[in-house]
């Protein structure tokens, strides 16, 4: 991975070589899925919205996430990358690491940059502050759509690095 906050614009534009990289080693059908995924960031860093629905059941598709309970169907879920989108410009995606479990799962590492520029967050004002989250999420598929996202994020890091909370990040936390 790249050092902390030296990000080009250019690495959440995935050539065909570093998404052959990522799908190597995995099922044709997981490929697949993960190139979905890869392609919805794309949709997404782009801010498009509409262009999104597509790569969902959006009816059938459920999220969890223990950082945000309140996001668990679709259309809420949706409003999460939107307010990040105008919040953090520029806001995006990209995966890093694919992994694959049979014909409708797939593990992914992904990471999200943006600053703090469109407006608040959680009370603190804009200033340029990064945001940097790196998180899992485990994907179901039914067919070409997702149906479910389980995520867990590096909520901690963000929420210092923006300035929400104070707290010194632990060096060894036995000491």
């Amino acid at each position: 991975m790249a050092e902390k906050y030296s990000y080009n614009p250019d690495d959440f534009h995935l050539s065909a070589d570093k998404r052959a990289e990522i799908t190597k080693g995995l099922t044709e059908r997981q490929a697949f899925m993960v190139t979905q995924w890869m392609d919805l960031h794309e949709v997404i860093n782009r801010g498009d919205w509409d262009g999104m629905d597509a790569f969902f059941d959006t009816e059938k598709m459920t999220y969890d996430n223990p950082n945000r309970p309140d996001l668990g169907v679709y259309k809420v879920w949706k409003t999460s990358p939107q307010g990040l989108y105008k919040t953090f410009p520029p806001s995006v995606y990209r995966t890093l690491k694919a992994w694959g479990r049979g014909d409708d799962e797939i593990c992914v590492l992904c990471h999200h940059h943006g600053k703090q520029t469109g407006g608040p967050y959680m009370g603190v004002q804009p200033k340029g502050q990064e945001l940097n989250v790196y998180w899992f999420s485990w994907l179901r598929f039914e067919g070409d759509k997702i149906v479910h996202i389980y995520s867990i994020s590096d909520v901690l890091t963000m929420l210092i690095d923006i300035g929400v909370i104070e707290h010194k990040q632990p060096v060894d936390p036995y000491k």
